[in-house]
């Protein structure tokens, strides 16, 4: 079987394709950095056991979306849109209370005015 040789470890060709797969089926399409340090990082599990052995492709494709939320969260681009944490209903709050993902206390002090219209000002 073919292997893709501009990743490390050169994995096989239809297991880049299935993680590739996988991750399509969300709308993420990878880019090279992180796409390249995945595939380093699979690789590296893949020599932790005695036999070679490639993590599955829903496994490389998660290793994928962690590098890419810890990226987002570097470049403070994971945060929500304005008021979304207020307004939250409570069963998505307990979702997200004990993730890697937990909410900032969005308790600066500053808020925006919160414009009020009537139903029938509104044209």
């Amino acid at each position: 079987m073919a292997e893709e040789k501009t990743l490390p470890g050169w994995p096989k060709k239809r297991l880049v394709k299935e993680v590739r797969s996988q991750l399509s089926s969300y709308g993420i399409r990878p880019t090279y950095t992180l796409w390249h340090a995945t595939w380093s990082w699979a690789n590296s599990i893949a020599k932790s056991y005695y036999h070679t052995s490639w993590p599955i492709p829903s496994e490389i494709g998660h290793l994928y979306v962690f590098l890419l939320l810890g990226q987002m969260h570097q470049h403070r681009g994971l945060k929500l849109p304005y008021r979304a944490s207020k307004v939250m209903p409570e069963e998505v709050r307990k979702l997200l209370t004990d993730t890697p993902l937990a909410l900032p206390d969005d308790s600066n002090g500053r808020q925006r005015p919160v414009k009020h219209i009537a139903l029938d000002q509104a044209k």
